[in-house]
């Protein structure tokens, strides 16, 4: 068992999405209630916010120095240099009430993310999109209502995808050269439990790491959906992870501090954090989106 450390009282409303960059060695991360994308350099300590026009969900790592962002109105390039939003496409533009959520680039330089009604998430109006390099994107999943835990097992061959509302995380079996998923199946079942889940990653080893908003922790899973170890943290909202550092072997962890009442605030002073730890199982790294310049 391990514990995190928050290294950037940030108090985000809604933290999600971390992004290690290799090259520059700074971590990127979104507010999603706030509208902002975040970074921080691990050479400097230094931090710097990008505003952007509307709710933010998910960024991904993208050539030429840019980030890939899923937001309320689609997909974007995002320029750190100018902060700058390019419109891609807007998968769901009869939907102004949905909004992108988590998502992630896959190893074939695709980035898929998912859909969610927001505000009244209950309602199962999202979808899972996948986007390639030439703009044109496909609706894979429909029927969901709060899109989380992307992830890809290190050989390609499975998929995971889960819906926070439902409590589950399911696996798909994966085929990298299409792009298409098949034989769902569940992989974690969390109905019933206080923490639900939420942003997830894959480590060398092949374990699913998943934040459980609502839990306090982020779990290590087996290949085949056993609990294995966990993470603590002194916040309830745990909403996603991504492993970085020089060697891969630091978890970045995001949380939230919406829906806390005034109390819960007062005894959770870390919530809408970033934290991390330090392990002794190292991570991937992230793809980049494989754009068509």
């Amino acid at each position: 068992m391990y514990s995190a450390q928050c290294i950037q009282k940030a108090g985000a409303s809604l933290g999600e999405s971390p992004v290690w960059d290799p090259e520059g060695r700074q971590l990127y991360w979104v507010d999603i209630n706030n509208h902002h994308i975040n970074r921080l350099d691990l050479k400097t300590g230094d931090t710097f916010q990008w505003p952007c026009h509307t709710e933010i969900g998910c960024i991904g790592l993208a050539k030429q120095g840019k980030l890939i962002a899923g937001l309320r109105d689609g997909f974007h390039y995002f320029n750190p240099s100018n902060g700058v939003f390019d419109l891609i496409v807007d998968p769901e533009p009869d939907k102004p009430i949905n909004r992108l959520n988590d998502g992630k680039v896959d190893r074939a330089g695709r980035m898929w993310s998912g859909s969610m009604r927001d505000p009244n998430p209950e309602q199962p109006s999202g979808a899972l999109y996948r986007l390639d390099s030439s703009g044109n994107y496909a609706c894979i999943l429909d029927g969901i209502r709060i899109p989380n835990a992307i992830a890809w097992s290190p050989d390609n061959r499975i998929m995971y995808f889960g819906d926070t509302r439902a409590g589950i995380i399911w696996a798909f079996d994966f085929n990298l050269t299409a792009g298409e998923i098949t034989n769902k199946r569940i992989f974690v079942d969390l109905s019933g439990q206080s923490g639900r889940p939420d942003g997830a990653t894959v480590d060398a080893e092949g374990y699913l790491w998943n934040a459980e908003y609502g839990g306090s922790r982020v779990v290590r899973y087996t290949p085949d959906g056993k609990y294995d170890q966990q993470v603590d943290l002194p916040v309830t909202n745990v909403t996603c992870c991504a492993f970085g550092g020089v060697d891969f072997s630091t978890l970045f962890i995001t949380t939230a501090a919406q829906n806390l009442t005034a109390a819960e605030l007062e005894n959770q002073p870390l919530a809408g954090g970033l934290f991390a730890c330090d392990l002794d199982i190292r991570g991937l790294p992230e793809p980049y989106f494989a754009d068509k310049n």
